[in-house]
């Protein structure tokens, strides 16, 4: 019924754009020398500025681009003198413009043949275009429940809800005793406790509140004061690496406690693969991004910490973690100071960097001399570990640089290259799987080879 109503409309609306009233060419109604326009039933140009009647049927030949004229047929409402136009206006009611003088009195009003009356009360029952809100569902509100409704829930089928910080004051409670109760035999607990801390201290709002508990001074440091506990000084390491982890925050409480000075002690004093592992874990979470806390931590006596590391007797694995230190410090360093960025901010990064006089540092501690030593030494053990000479390749690139006459002097340096290069391309074909990994290794060496010692003469 609404479709056909608005088709109804439509019609309306399409016959009376094409009826006028008394009209002419120029919009004016006399002051033409043009001849009076005789309309018939056939279409008839428009002279410009000639008047015609009212109640014609007027248009546009888009053929010729001109206005013509003729007589309404009877389907169109031809016979009627009078010339009417509606417009609706939602929520008004429907309004009657009409030529004046058009219409007889006591005469019917007709609009293409239709009553104009009953064409009224059919646009009134038309709608306007207004979507009624629809009623909120209380039905679907009972579907969801508050946190305290799901709480009271838990609590009556013994199942207690607890917040984060709820959590970690419950562990923080039962630590100092489990600690002292635990045995090198007997630790399960104690562990639970650091890997559910641990778990907490990888949210940064956690690892603040951790600190401001006191964190460090009733958990870590007590556990890596244990002599004869080896594996709750590498908990606590790990538990302390991740809390100062990304965590500027966190850095610099930790610093303000003097907590850098406790953690380089711990890493010269370990000695076994995991603890030292743990130990440049949180070392490199502390110092990494942190001008501050390398201006304090790498000294000459900082690095003999690092550089005594190369000496120990551990796996190969953790010997090139502390390569890779020295080389992310660095990167991070050379990133700052390169004066890419000309904002504010990034001119103070680049001074505080520049304070850490870490290039000197370096130099003075005879880096390279110690990393190319290393690097010699255990050539024969990263020739089978392919990720292992891959770290330590993209690391000496890194460092090349700030190491670009020692190395390219040095003939054991140039050997280790080319014996590790050599070793790649005879393993190519032992696992395709590998190959092209390792192309890309032996592409890695071949590049250094030619910053440092330029490219290979051809002979003849």
């Amino acid at each position: 019924m609404k479709v056909c109503k608005r088709a109804i409309l439509f019609a309306l609306l399409m016959v009376f754009s094409i009826t006028t009233g008394q009209t002419t060419a120029t919009g004016g109604g006399g002051g033409s020398n043009e001849s009076k326009f005789v309309p018939t039933s056939e279409w008839q140009e428009i002279k410009e500025g000639q008047s015609i009647p009212q109640g014609l049927h007027v248009r546009i030949n888009l053929t010729s681009g001109k206005k013509e004229a003729k007589l309404l047929d009877k389907e169109d409402g031809g016979g009627e003198t009078d010339s009417s136009s509606l417009s609706m206006v939602p929520g008004e009611k429907l309004k009657d413009h009409q030529v004046s003088g058009s219409r007889e009195a006591g005469t019917t009003e007709t609009v293409a043949g239709m009553k104009l009356e009953a064409l009224k009360q059919a646009l009134k029952d038309i709608p306007a275009n207004e979507y009624p809100e629809e009623p909120i569902d209380q039905s679907e509100r009972g579907r969801f429940k508050s946190y305290e409704q799901i709480k009271q829930e838990l609590k009556d089928a013994n199942v207690e809800l607890k917040s984060d910080s709820e959590i970690m004051t419950a562990l923080f409670g039962r630590f100092e005793q489990v600690l002292q109760q635990t045995s090198p035999t007997d630790r399960q607990e104690l562990d639970a406790l650091f890997e559910d801390l641990e778990y907490l201290a990888h949210q940064i709002d956690n690892a603040l509140q951790f600190i401001d508990r006191g964190g460090v001074e009733k958990i870590i440091w007590p556990s890596i004061n244990r002599t004869e506990d080896g594996v709750t000084r590498t908990k606590a390491l790990q538990l302390l690496g991740t809390v100062v982890q990304n965590n500027p925050k966190a850095k610099v409480a930790l610093i303000e406690r003097n907590g850098g000075t406790n953690l380089l002690t711990a890493l010269g004093r370990a000695s076994t693969t995991d603890e030292i592992s743990a130990a440049l874990y949180a070392f490199g979470s502390l110092v990494r991004k942190f001008p501050f806390a390398q201006k304090q931590l790498l000294t000459p006596h900082g690095y003999s910490v690092l550089y005594g590391v190369w000496e120990k007797k551990v796996e190969l694995k953790v010997k090139v973690k502390v390569l890779q230190l020295v080389a992310d410090v660095l990167e991070d360093y050379q990133s700052a100071t390169a004066g890419g960025g000309g904002g504010e901010s990034d001119q103070t990064t680049a001074e505080q960097y520049r304070s850490t006089k870490l290039v000197d540092g370096l130099q003075r501690t005879e880096f390279c001399q110690h990393a190319g030593a290393f690097f010699h030494q255990h050539k024969a053990s990263l020739i089978p570990q392919d990720n292992l000479t891959d770290d330590t390749v993209k690391a000496l690139k890194v460092c090349k640089q700030l190491c670009h006459e020692p190395w390219s002097q040095c003939p054991l340096f140039r050997h280790t290259l080319l014996v590790l290069r050599n070793n790649l391309d005879h393993r190519l074909d032992e696992d395709s799987e590998l190959a092209e990994y390792r192309k890309e290794i032996r592409c890695s060496i071949d590049d250094l080879i030619v910053e440092l010692y330029g490219k290979p003469k051809d002979e003849l």
